[in-house]
């Protein structure tokens, strides 16, 4: 979250879904906390919707909001955020104390 809100105040804007550029990514282990960084290497392994749901989750939106950019409903948004974080936990299995 901190890497785009980065690349708001050089007037870029990107979206969850899309790709950070090369310079962004070197500094994604800029976090103090190896467990963030871990995270977010495991976040980078998911799909594009499902990168896109899951940073709309950690931004605190509603399943309402989450459905409502994403294009589908809200039932379909929650299943989702389950799957992906068991996805997430199998990818962090051994490398999270």
């Amino acid at each position: 979250m901190t890497l785009l809100k980065k690349t708001k105040k050089n007037n870029h804007q990107y979206f969850a879904s899309d790709s950070l550029p090369e310079e962004l990514m070197e500094d994604s282990h800029a976090f103090a906390d190896e467990t963030l960084n871990q995270l977010f290497d495991a976040i980078k392994q998911l799909s594009e919707i499902d990168r896109g749901v899951i940073l709309l989750y950690l931004e605190e939106k509603s399943y309402q909001e989450i459905a409502k950019i994403i294009g589908t409903n809200s039932n379909n948004i929650g299943v989702r955020i389950k799957r992906i974080k068991e996805r997430l936990k199998k990818l962090l299995h051994g490398k999270v104390n």
